[in-house]
Order: structure tokens, then C-alpha cells, then sequence
């Protein structure tokens, strides 16, 4: 399976990103084929038949494919060859049964062979290049993946069998006759286990993911430990039913008897992000990369494992080393810009996600990481906009909300933010931090019993929230309860005792109180800090 996995590697990495216009005035294209193959007397005819068939629908999406590649040159979309494959190879629908005719042909030691003939009808609809530009980028990956595989296994079988046909016929005794049928039937039940997951992904692009992992365990049926099942029915549980812990058991099943093939190690990694195993994913990803596995693709996961770990300078080195291997890779320039945002580097990362945005225009995570690169340059249209598109595609991105309410809050709109801040909560009631920011914009109201309550909500969900209880004495302040504002600057400084404003406003605490000593001695503290206030 590795080495079938290798040999597509190149072209995959460029499709995983680069489409991203829609195409339109699409219809239903028909196309007509034949396809030969034979059998002799030994040989199972109707497994002769199916090759026939299989050759036949290969010209047939064959020639649906030129047509699909010189329709997107038209449009300006023009589709890489492993898209046209991709989507040849499974959008296509039988017109009707195939027709087959047989003949009879005599060999040069009188033995006889019986070709047959399919001729196959098959549709291609061109609706089908918008819906794969809607899919999910990973989706699109592992159906290009399993489609050349597929295709690398249909070609080395037919080769077999072509050679077993041979010995064949060059066989001078009857036990060598016997020992070459056994193996001719071993192959053609490979055959058409290759043929249960050919199938299998044409059900998984139409997402039918039930009886695609049927049809895998047909497959292995016919063909036990077949490691091309075990990976196209991993992919179908990770990236069809959102089941990577299945996915993962068939991965492993593959890697057992092929340790050293680093693609492999790169999918599981996939779906161990899908169940937030990052680090499980970040020895995959490395152990990919140490097989040899010089893939962009496999740099930028990695990076992007780093930024989940805030190791935000050698995620940017890995997804420079993404980008140096496939300048167009969108997911690189996405995952470095919001590199460079968590760095405080705005500019640059502003010029890293325009790209992204341009190479996938609903990226939704790229809209939000350069709205918050807008909104710490004080770009604030510039950031309700870009938070406003995120929240277009994605309604239920909380942090697309609070940001947002950031940006308003920054311009004094302070209803305005607490209605964001309220539709963050709606989407989270326990997210800790949309409660303290609202009840900052309480506070901007003057409503400091409000902010108050927005406060104790975030320390309730977090008691060691620093800055909650700085703010929470600073309301108990305005109200003039100096009581509850001095045990909350008490805890504060417990969390924070190296913040001058803490001891700051204990000691202003303290004053109110009229203890006069205790407040020289924090103010004192204060100004040792750096407090010049």
C-alpha cells in the first residue's frame, strides 16, 4: 500500500488546495466504450466478463475525463489530472446493463480461448466538479489517495494475471498446470476484492458511507488482511462517520505489516487530531516525516500541531517548508498567518491570510485569524468585516462572536458588544471569558451589579481567573464596597504577585478602609514593581 500511496503524493498535495472556482452551465455528458478481455478453458468466464466490463468503464471516464479537463480550461478552472481521475472515476453512473458478445479463437496447440466484448454507456455529470469543490479538503485528499490505489491495484493485477497466463500456456506438465490455476484463482479473487473497494469509494463519494464499509468487509472477506481495505475502510470511519477511533484500529491493522511506510502513519495522524490526540498525532506526523515522507502536506500538519501547542516559531518553519514544496497550499498560508497573528506580527500575517482567503474563499478560520490581526491594528471595519464573513459561513463560531464584541467594545459600542457577548454565551454557556468580557462592557454601562454577576460567573466556571477578580474588585470599588473589592485584590495578588496595579488598588482599598499603614505598605510594594501612576 506505500508504495501506491508514494507514487500519488505529489499531485494530491496540489489538489488538496488549489480549487476554488465554481464552475457553471453544467449537464450530463454520455460516453460509449469497449473493453476485451479472455479466458481459456481453465479460467472462470464470468470473471473474464467483469474484466471486460472494468476495461470498458476505464475508457469511457477515460474520455469523460479530457472532456471535464478542456471544459475547466474554459472557465478558467482548469482541474489537475488527479481531480479529473477523482472524479471520473467515481461520479460515473451506468446508462444501462453492459452489452457483451463473446467469440471463440482457436490457440497454436489447439486449445481454445473465448474473448469477450463489453460495451458500456456510462454518464458523467459536470455538476459534479461544484460539488467537489465543496467538499471538505481532507475528503478530497483521501478520495484521490484511494482512487490511485485502487487504480495501482487493478494495474498489478492484470499484470499477474497476464503472466500467469503465460506460465500457462508454456507449462509442459499437468502439476504444474494445477499449481498455476491455484493461482489464477487466488487472483481472481483479488480481482475482485479490488473490486468491492472500487465500489466502496464510488459509495463513499456519493456518501453512502453504510454500505461502504460493507462493501470493505466483502472485501476482506474475499481477501483477508488486504491492507488497501483496511485503509479505505479506516478513511470511510474517520472522514464519512466521524468515527476516528474505528479508523484508527484499521490504520493500525495496516501499519503492523507495513511499518515502514510513512504515509500511513501521516492518515492515522489525521484522525488522532480528530479526537483532539495531538500528541499522538505529532509523533505520527513525525514519524512520517522521518520514513522520508517529504510531503507539504505532512510539514503543515505538523505545523499546525505546533500551533496548538503555542509553538508558533516552528509551526511557521514547518509551514514555510509546506509552502516551499507547494507555493500554493493554502492551509500553509492559513496556518502561518495565524502563526504570525498569535505573535503579534499583524502585517505579516494579514499578507499570509489574504492569501488563503484568495486560495479558498470560505475559509472561515482565515476570515477570523485576520479580523484579529485587523483588530490589534486597530483595523476595526476591517475586523467587523472579516468577523462578519466568519460568522456568515460558520453561525456557531463562539470566538467569532467575542472578538467581534472586542472590536465594538474598543469603538465605545459597549451594547452593541454585550450582544455579541450574549450570542457567545447562548453558544457556550460555560466559556468563562465571553462572562468577564461582558461584564467589562456592563461596566463601561456603569452597571456595575450586572458586571458584578458576569464576574462571579466567570469564577465560578474558573476560580483561578486572575484578571476576573481584578475586575471585580474594581466594580465592588465603584459601589463602594471596599469590604468585598479588598478580598478580591487579596486573591488577585495571591495569583499575581508580581502586578503592581494589584497592590495598587489594595492599598486604595486599604485607605478607604482607613487603615493608612497597610495602604503606604502596598503602595510602597507598587512603586518597587513600577508603578509611577
Amino acid at each position: 500500500m506505500g508504495k501506491i500511496i508514494r507514487r500519488t503524493l505529489t499531485a494530491l498535495l496540489i489538489v488538496i488546495f488549489s480549487l476554488s472556482a465554481a464552475i457553471v452551465g453544467a449537464k450530463i455528458q454520455m460516453y460509449t466504450a469497449t473493453g476485451e478481455d479472455y479466458a481459456n478453458e481453465v479460467e472462470s468466464q464470468d470473471i473474464a466478463k467483469l474484466r471486460a466490463r472494468d476495461k470498458a468503464i476505464k475508457k469511457a471516464t477515460k474520455q469523460a475525463g479530457v472532456y471535464l479537463k478542456t471544459y475547466s480550461r474554459s472557465v478558467n478552472s482548469e482541474l489537475t489530472d488527479d481531480e479529473v481521475t477523482a472524479i471520473t472515476s467515481n461520479a460515473w453512473q451506468l446508462v444501462s446493463e453492459p452489452k457483451y458478445s463473446s467469440k471463440i479463437v482457436k490457440g497454436s496447440d489447439e486449445t481454445s480461448i473465448i474473448i469477450w466484448t463489453a460495451t458500456v454507456e456510462v454518464n458523467v455529470d459536470d455538476s459534479e466538479i461544484q460539488s467537489w469543490i465543496k467538499r471538505d479538503d481532507k475528503e478530497k485528499s483521501t478520495i484521490i489517495i484511494q482512487t490511485r490505489e485502487v487504480q495501482k491495484a487493478s494495474e498489478e493485477n492484470e499484470r499477474k494475471i497476464e503472466d500467469l497466463r503465460e506460465k500457462y500456456n508454456r507449462a509442459t506438465n499437468q502439476a504444474e498446470k494445477i499449481r498455476i490455476r491455484k493461482q489464477m484463482d487466488l487472483t481472481d479473487r483479488d480481482f475482485l476484492a479490488n473490486q468491492k473497494i472500487n465500489d466502496s469509494l464510488k459509495l463513499f463519494f456519493d456518501k453512502n458511507f453504510d454500505e461502504a464499509i460493507n462493501l470493505c468487509n466483502e472485501a476482506l472477506q474475499l481477501k483477508p488482511n488486504y491492507n488497501l481495505a483496511y485503509a479505505c475502510r479506516g478513511i470511510i470511519y474517520s472522514f464519512g462517520l466521524k468515527n476516528p477511533r474505528l479508523a484508527i484500529q484499521d490504520f493500525d491493522e495496516v501499519i503492523k505489516s507495513e511499518p515502514g511506510s510513512p504515509e500511513i502513519y501521516f492518515i492515522r495522524g489525521i484522525s488522532y487530531i480528530q479526537l483532539a490526540q495531538y500528541d499522538s498525532a505529532m509523533q505520527d506526523f513525525n514519524k512520517s516525516l522521518d520514513l522520508g515522507f517529504n510531503s507539504p502536506l505532512a510539514y503543515s500538519a505538523r505545523g499546525s500541531m505546533y500551533f496548538q501547542k503555542e509553538q508558533y516559531e516552528r509551526a511557521i518553519q514547518d509551514f514555510n517548508k509546506a509552502i516551499e514544496l507547494e507555493p500554493n497550499l493554502q492551509i500553509a498560508y492559513a496556518g502561518r498567518g495565524a502563526s504570525y497573528q498569535r505573535l503579534k506580527k499583524d502585517s505579516i500575517a494579514i499578507q499570509d491570510l489574504d492569501i488563503a482567503i484568495q486560495l479558498n474563499p470560505n475559509d472561515s478560520i482565515a476570515f477570523y485569524n485576520r479580523g484579529r490581526a485587523h483588530l490589534n491594528l486597530k483595523q476595526y471595519e476591517q475586523a467587523i468585516s472579516d468577523f462578519d464573513r466568519t460568522i456568515q459561513i460558520n453561525p456557531f463560531y463562539k470566538f467569532a462572536y467575542l472578538y467581534r464584541g472586542r472590536v465594538y467594545f474598543n469603538m465605545k459600542n459597549y451594547e452593541q458588544a454585550i450582544k455579541d457577548y450574549n450570542r457567545t454565551i447562548k453558544i457556550d454557556p460555560n466559556y468563562d471569558i465571553a462572562y468577564n468580557r461582558r461584564g467589562l462592557a456592563y461596566d463601561k454601562l456603569e452597571k456595575y451589579e450586572l458586571a458584578i454577576q458576569d464576574y462571579s460567573k466567570a469564577l465560578e466556571l474558573d476560580p483561578n481567573f486572575k484578571v476576573a477578580y481584578y475586575n471585580r474588585g474594581l466594580a465592588y470599588r465603584k459601589l463602594n464596597k471596599h469590604q468585598q473589592a479588598l478580598a478580591d485584590f487579596n486573591k488577585y495578588i495571591q495569583l499575581v504577585p508580581n502586578d503592581y496595579d494589584g497592590w495598587q488598588m489594595r492599598g486604595k482599598c486599604y485607605q478607604a478602609l482607613g487603615e493608612e499603614a497597610k495602604a503606604q505598605s502596598d503602595f510602597a510594594k507598587a512603586k518597587e514593581l513600577g508603578y509611577n501612576g
